[in-house]
């Protein structure tokens, strides 16, 4: 089979109108490199013959093919920002043990498969550089995989928009990135703040439990004026964070959403 990505984190909960050029515009990747981010957690580096282009917070689709025909698609939001110069993307793929695309990507894809990617799509879960406004990004679990991409976009045009990325995570060992978000025998960047909803470091004396309304509220304090909200995550995470942003006096058009899990 060949791949593509929605049963993770990416899932635009807009409706974006697909291109006729992004209907037709698969191309053949080549698996470069595999590394794994936590147990169910993988990022997956492709080559493309042509550079790759896309905002950050944008996602690619990876269609699997059967011998007998039969096809599968899923989405998957871009693990990092690319302006063009090179011909690499990152997808962080979350298994989800019951999909059809996931399971094929982790027990058979290796460095050298060749798998069918189309993108980028969505342009409602975006940050660009021309984005002035001060910025929250809030994760859970998987969810964080396009934040990352955010934030890493805004280090990259050195943007002095005020930015902080609030992540709820299981574990240590379950956490997306922990060598850039939670580096080992350190503690998260000043621009990150983690809470840990099932069990937290020996030691820790940060937060715990998941994202609420105290949290919310300590982390908004900080900014000088209210920022644009992007929260990417689980439905039930994504649906109460964005009622206690609200609460909190937060514009809803403020407040950009994107959700990932199992397809119906």
């Amino acid at each position: 089979m060949a791949i593509i990505t929605t049963e993770t984190p990416g899932v635009n909960n807009a409706t974006t109108p697909i291109t006729k050029a992004q209907a037709t515009n698969w191309r053949v990747g080549t698996v470069t490199h595999i590394r794994s981010e936590a147990p169910s957690l993988r990022t997956f580096t492709f080559a493309f013959d042509t550079p790759v282009k896309h905002e950050a917070g944008q996602h690619y689709e990876i269609r699997l093919t059967a011998p007998d025909g039969y096809q599968a698609a899923r989405l998957y939001s871009a693990a990092m920002p690319a302006n063009g110069s090179g011909n690499h993307l990152q997808l962080t793929i979350a298994l989800m043990p019951h999909g059809e695309v996931s399971p094929y990507l982790f027990n058979h894809v290796k460095p050298g498969s060749q798998l069918e990617i189309r993108g980028p799509l969505g342009r409602y879960f975006i940050w660009t550089e021309t984005d002035t406004s001060a910025i929250l990004l809030i994760g859970g679990g998987a969810g964080v995989v396009p934040l990352r991409a955010i934030r890493l976009a805004h280090q990259q045009c050195c943007s002095e928009a005020p930015i902080k990325l609030v992540y709820s995570v299981k574990t240590y060992y379950d956490m997306a990135y922990r060598y850039e978000l939670f580096p080992p025998r350190g503690r998260p960047p000043d621009d990150v703040i983690v809470t840990f909803t099932a069990h937290a470091p020996d030691g820790w004396i940060g937060h715990t439990g998941r994202i609420d309304q105290y949290l919310l509220r300590q982390v908004l304090a900080g900014y000088a004026k209210p920022p644009v909200v992007y929260v990417c995550g689980p439905t039930p995470m994504v649906e109460a964070t964005s009622n206690l942003l609200v609460g909190l006096g937060l514009d809803p058009a403020t407040i950009k959403t994107e959700r990932f899990g199992p397809t119906s």
